[in-house]
This record gives C-alpha cells, structure tokens and sequence, in this order.
C-alpha cells in the first residue's frame, strides 16, 4: 500500500507553536500559498485543549483560507512545525467530524 503524503488535509497533527515549549494538537484545515508570507503554508485548526491557543480564526489580514473557527483556533505554520498525531480512528473521526474544511 502507497502512503499519501505528509502532511494531508484533514490530517491529525502536533503542531510546534513558536514561542512555546508545548505541542498543540490539531487537524491540518489548509495547504499552499498565502499572501502574507511567501511558500507554502499549512493551516491547523487546533482541537481539543489546544483550542485557543493559535493566532487566527482561519483567516489573516481579511483573506479565508480555511473554515470559520473560534477566534484563536487557528495557526498557520511551516510543515517542519508539524508530526504526526498517533491517535485512535474513533479519535481522528471525532476530530475532523468538528473541522469545517471547505472542499477545494
């Protein structure tokens, strides 16, 4: 069996927020370019106790880049930020069952 790549949309990740020594958990909402910043970009919308703890709702500078979520569920980093969240299917379909992902 091929594995996809890494990461995917709605793919369950930790994510390394700077500035911090923890990890959030979250589920990766967003993939490529973004005005803000040159190269791609992931988008996570952050799950669970790490709700709250991104910089974003999903949007930056009046443009949308992934669904509506609270105001501080949303974080856009470099896919070096990010691994692989080790959890349960139940888990991971609980996970984006609460994700708002467009479909692009």
């Amino acid at each position: 069996m091929q594995s996809r790549p890494f990461p995917s949309l709605n793919d369950p990740v930790n994510v390394e927020l700077t500035g911090k020594k923890e990890l959030a958990q979250g589920v990766v909402a967003y993939i490529g370019g973004v005005a803000f910043a040159e190269g791609s970009w992931v988008g996570v919308r952050l799950t669970g106790v790490s709700a709250g703890k991104g910089k974003n709702d999903g949007s930056v500078k009046g443009k949308r880049y992934f669904g509506s979520c609270g105001v501080k569920d949303g974080v856009f980093v470099r896919d070096w930020k990010l691994s692989r969240l080790n959890v349960t299917r139940v888990e991971e379909m609980k996970m984006k069952k609460h994700n708002s992902i467009p479909k692009l």
